[in-house]
């Protein structure tokens, strides 16, 4: 069996650490495909680049997934977060970023068709991409037409870590401009202690944060 034999960073020269070549994440990836190879694994083929060794890669991978709590965790992470682990440079720092990103905005792409959305687990679901890692509350109108299909999905205030403020004028000038039938506003929870926002799969309706309501507002248009 080929193998590779590295050394740990321990202070200890006559530590070893012995990788079987079929052990390596890329070796596995390509072997077992893509779904075969754990969190860990994925993470540190993307680690792994020149002068980085494979068990160097897996290690720091062990420890960026540790630290985010899940991989899912890493989604909310800057480039700044990953350069402040030793053995990830600017460069990496930024790629790292990046793919974040390119999650996100392949879950938040076009869709087929227009969805149908009419109860809230079903409009948490759909905002739930656009929402991932996210550090600030934003508050967000969906227009649906007359069959509870939506037109578009519309941001309306980005606000801070703690609140997200809109007036009724502003949610109803996305409903007329969209000739929608119905709208459903929403906004995002900040979790500060896992560094991740989310939308509850329930209702949230607060009129205290509309003056003056938007409920009684929206019976002068007809869009409920």
């Amino acid at each position: 069996m080929n193998q590779f034999t590295f050394d740990f960073d321990t202070g200890s020269p006559e530590e070893k650490f012995t990788m079987a070549v079929g052990e390596q994440p890329q070796q596995r990836l390509e072997t077992f495909g893509v779904k075969a190879v754990s969190d860990t694994e994925l993470l540190a083929i993307i680690l792994q680049g020149n002068g980085t060794r494979p068990e160097q890669a897996v290690t720091m991978a062990s420890k960026l997934i540790a630290d985010a709590g899940s991989i899912a965790g890493l989604i909310s992470w800057d480039a700044i977060d990953y350069r402040r682990w030793k053995g990830i440079g600017q460069i990496k720092g930024l790629q790292l970023a990046a793919i974040a990103e390119i999650a996100r905005r392949m879950m938040t792409g076009p869709r087929a068709s227009a969805p149908m959305i009419n109860r809230a687990d079903l409009a948490a679901a759909h905002l739930a991409p656009s929402v991932a890692g996210l550090q600030i509350e934003k508050f967000f109108v969906l227009c649906l037409n007359r069959k509870n299909r939506l037109l578009k999905q519309v941001e309306i205030t980005s606000g801070t870590a703690t609140a997200a403020l809109a007036h009724p004028r502003e949610v109803f000038r996305a409903a007329i401009r969209e000739s929608a039938s119905a709208v459903i506003c929403a906004h995002n929870l900040c979790a500060a202690t896992h560094r991740l926002c989310y939308v509850l799969p329930r209702a949230m309706w607060s009129e205290r944060a509309f003056l003056p309501s938007p409920l009684s507002a929206s019976g002068l248009i007809r869009c409920t």
